[in-house]
């Protein structure tokens, strides 16, 4: 019996965000699904580096991470940035040959839809925090340090105005199985806008809600759902990456 891993999971935190608390998900997932949780410049055991500023440098920095640590077969998912990240990620590394095999997402609504809340990347300090208050985007654990939270905002301002000032750019769509989760209490998403994930690929879409606001990471409905979706995608058959690159011709993402 083979120990190779059947799958890689690639990670990649919300705004602001570590690897480090993905690194738990592992006890959750099914066997042989290899976990890599991503981490970017300026955020967690990489945080003496300098950020990086804007959406082109950070997908050519995870499909970086991504073509170094992949082995065989692998999927993405991303929670709020992370979800634009992967997505767009997805979408670079289907250019170049080397498509993911499933995508989810989770916390944020589909990327043609517009954005959710005004922007405030833009405001000092105080009103920043406000912001990230009024919207639900700070974990509690955070709101109870002041000084820990000042030491991320900067990470948390760079990779907000990121989510903020985006435009999805129109394109072939994807051409594998999607899978979205949302919390029913985050203000920041709403059903009707996460289902729109369905129109930038060809391939199968499916959609869970959650009983949880924005952070729901380490809720156990949320990882057994998880787990459930992978142990399904590692059933069923699976095409090349030549036919995936073929059928995501079909159709555009607008």
């Amino acid at each position: 019996m083979t120990s190779e891993p059947a799958l890689t999971l690639f990670c990649l935190a919300h705004a602001g965000g570590s690897a480090h608390p993905y690194i738990r998900l592992a006890a959750d997932l099914p066997d042989r699904v290899r976990l890599v949780p991503l981490e970017l410049p300026g955020h967690g055991t990489r945080v003496r580096e300098p950020l990086l500023h804007g959406l082109a440098p950070l997908i050519d920095e995870v499909v970086r991470l991504v073509g170094e640590q992949r082995e065989g077969p692998y999927a993405l998912y991303g929670h709020s940035f992370g979800a634009l990240l992967g997505y767009e990620a997805a979408r670079a590394l289907t250019t170049l040959g080397t498509p993911p095999e499933l995508l989810l997402v989770s916390g944020r609504n589909g990327p043609t839809e517009p954005l959710s809340h005004r922007p405030f990347h833009h405001l000092p300090d105080d009103g920043f925090v406000h912001g990230l208050q009024r919207i639900g985007g700070l974990p509690e654990a955070l709101l109870a340090e002041p000084e820990l939270l000042r030491f991320y905002l900067p990470a948390i301002r760079a990779d907000l105005k990121v989510v903020e000032t985006y435009t999805h750019a129109p394109g072939p769509r994807l051409a594998v199985p999607v899978a979205s989760f949302a919390g029913r209490k985050d203000v920041l998403t709403d059903p009707a806008s996460v289902a729109a994930w369905s129109r930038i690929t060809t391939g199968v879409f499916d959609f869970t809600l959650v009983d949880a606001g924005h952070f729901f990471l380490q809720e156990p409905e949320f990882r057994a759902a998880l787990s459930a979706r992978l142990t399904r995608f590692a059933e069923q058959p699976r095409r090349s990456p030549a036919a995936r690159g073929t059928a995501s011709r079909a159709g555009q993402a607008g």
